[in-house]
């Protein structure tokens, strides 16, 4: 059974904190935002679960940060809003 597309309320952490959602479907998760000002790469960054490697959660002045950690090496930081919901998510489609 496919799975029906996710949203959540996320803000990437990059040189300060940008808001946007993180788009989930099937295959891969993908962190959006309208913010003009920005690298189309930040705008639009698709991460493929099997390109994951690993991920964690921590706590930063209350607020859920999860750490990304991908297959290259790069590590995306995000602020969720659903922080229950989206662990269950990682811990599902990621194979660490």
């Amino acid at each position: 059974m496919k799975m029906e597309k996710q949203y959540f309320i996320a803000s990437i952490v990059r040189e300060g904190i940008l808001g946007g959602w993180i788009e989930a479907d099937e295959e891969q998760m993908t962190f959006r935002t309208n913010k003009l000002t920005v690298s189309p790469n930040i705008r639009n960054l698709p991460m493929l679960y099997r390109d994951i490697n690993d991920f964690s959660r921590r706590s930063v002045f209350l607020f859920p940060v999860f750490s990304i950690v991908m297959n290259d090496g790069e590590t995306h930081e995000f602020v969720i809003f659903s922080p229950g919901r989206f662990s269950d998510l990682l811990k599902e489609k990621v194979k660490r």
